[in-house]
């Protein structure tokens, strides 16, 4: 069964350009209707408004504009599933770099696994994917890593 990240965040980007960043930094291929794929995962990102604002995400602090779902597939190996999940920690921290901003990753909609304001990032202590993740693991050096608040469990 695959699996599912989804990050929330508050910058003003729109669309196209949140889909062209994420293509762009993740190496994928960005099909006509906006879906981004790559070896072992497809991103699928919008800009909200109105009804499409998840309340819940307020939770965290900051006003939800943005949506973009990681789908990380269970058919592929261990080795491309690492790649995969670096590849999304990867661009949400160049996002955060870039663009500012508060956002949260969640993974299943539910467990808060990264945190960024501004460019300041905090990688979630207790989330095990972070430290046997070879690619990811590093940056547990770089970057703040913290036990994260958990609003939605």
């Amino acid at each position: 069964m695959a699996y599912e990240y989804t990050w929330y965040g508050d910058s003003e980007l729109d669309t196209p350009g949140l889909t062209a960043f994420i293509a762009a930094t993740t190496g994928g291929e960005e099909r006509p209707d906006g879906t981004i794929f790559l070896a072992g995962m497809y991103v699928t990102a919008r800009s909200v408004t109105g009804e499409d604002v998840n309340p819940a995400v307020s939770l965290f602090g900051f006003e939800h504009r943005f949506t973009a779902t990681f789908r990380i597939s269970s058919r592929v190996d261990d080795v491309t599933e690492e790649h995969a999940t670096a590849l999304m920690v990867h661009t949400v921290i160049a996002f955060a770099s870039r663009f500012g901003g508060h956002g949260v990753l969640l993974f299943n909609g539910e467990t808060a696994v990264l945190l960024h304001a501004g460019d300041h990032v905090v990688l979630d202590a207790e989330w095990e994917d972070w430290t046997e993740n070879s690619e990811i693991a590093p940056l547990l050096d770089q970057f703040d890593s913290e036990v994260l608040p958990q609003p939605l469990l």
